[in-house]
């Protein structure tokens, strides 16, 4: 009898991720960044027998600034996925964790590999800011040597969950993680930011709004709501004057739209003995869960953009 062979599977989506042009698509990454943590998982198992059953999706909200079959309206050159790990004993043997990492890293090179984007530079094991102080979130890094996207970044938080609830999980500290460029009541005024900052402070601005609206009070709308569509209607154009960036985020910082975010989901939390201003001090078990209150108003809108763009792909398919 031979060796066993073991065969890997190149994770794939059920379309292509990006556009001739190079805008990345909203359910095709969705879809493949889960598909690389499953098979990275598969080849853990099949290579160690353990037993990591990694899941994956988007982060970052970049399916906001998407046109109607979620293709990103410009090129993004940043990628960002949210995986879902266990709370495995054995992962927190440092050596475990760079052989997780390790096998990432591998999977995530091949799946990019047939578009031209050619994964090398690695850098995992940093940790989040405002993530959970026992189980913090980690950060995982991998350049593009081709240059075709600058990096994908991938973050690593620590409990099972569905893609929905751990990325509405993740928006808490999103939330307080913006809040250090918007809290009015803090500081006289806004910490100037250049370049690339000034353009994500803006881009969260907007990702946030857009996540919470379902949960949003009329006055929050009221006040946020025109100044995020301006912010996107800016983006689609091609904003580049930092000068113009800095004058719409004086004003989410003088209208006080970060405290509008916190008000959306600070009493569902609060129902449950949880303070947002405190995430870091949670539980271990309560990352990656979301009450069922703000999940009932949440969640369904977030599977009907996808459903949106999946419904529209699928109609574009059929008229070619």
């Amino acid at each position: 009898m031979g060796a066993k062979v073991i065969r890997d599977k190149t994770p794939t989506a059920s379309g292509p991720v990006f556009s001739p042009d190079g805008r990345a698509n909203a359910v095709y990454l969705n879809e493949l960044f889960d598909a690389v943590a499953r098979e990275t998982s598969a080849r853990l198992f099949r290579r160690y027998r353990a037993d990591v059953p990694l899941t994956g999706g988007l982060w970052g909200g970049s399916w906001y600034f998407a046109d109607e079959q979620g293709y990103t309206r410009s090129r993004f050159r940043r990628l960002y996925s949210l995986v879902c790990v266990p709370q495995n004993r054995g992962l927190e043997d440092s050596a475990n964790l760079k052989l997780m990492f390790q096998y990432y890293s591998k999977v995530l090179a091949e799946a990019f590999e047939p578009y031209g984007v050619a994964l090398g530079e690695a850098n995992g094991g940093d940790i989040i800011p405002y993530s959970n102080r026992r189980r913090p979130t980690l950060d995982f890094q991998m350049w593009d040597a081709n240059k075709k996207i600058d990096y994908v970044r991938s973050f690593f938080t620590y409990n099972s969950a569905e893609w929905e609830e751990a990325y509405l999980y993740e928006t808490v500290r999103h939330i307080k993680q913006a809040k250090e460029a918007l809290d009015s009541r803090a500081m006289a005024e806004p910490p100037r930011l250049d370049g690339t900052a000034i353009r994500f402070q803006l881009q969260d601005t907007v990702i946030i709004y857009c996540t919470l609206e379902p949960a949003l009070s009329e006055q929050a709308k009221a006040v946020a709501g025109p100044l995020v569509e301006r912010i996107k209607t800016r983006f689609a154009q091609g904003i580049h004057d930092e000068d113009e960036m800095r004058a719409l985020n004086l004003e989410a910082f003088k209208s006080g739209v970060i405290y509008g975010y916190e008000d959306a989901i600070r009493d569902d939390f609060a129902g449950e003995g949880l303070d947002i201003t405190r995430v870091e001090e949670w539980p271990v078990e309560r990352i990656n869960r979301v009450p069922d209150s703000l999940k009932a108003k949440l969640i369904p809108p977030l599977k009907a953009i996808f459903k949106k763009f999946r419904d529209n792909l699928k109609a574009a398919k059929a008229r070619e």
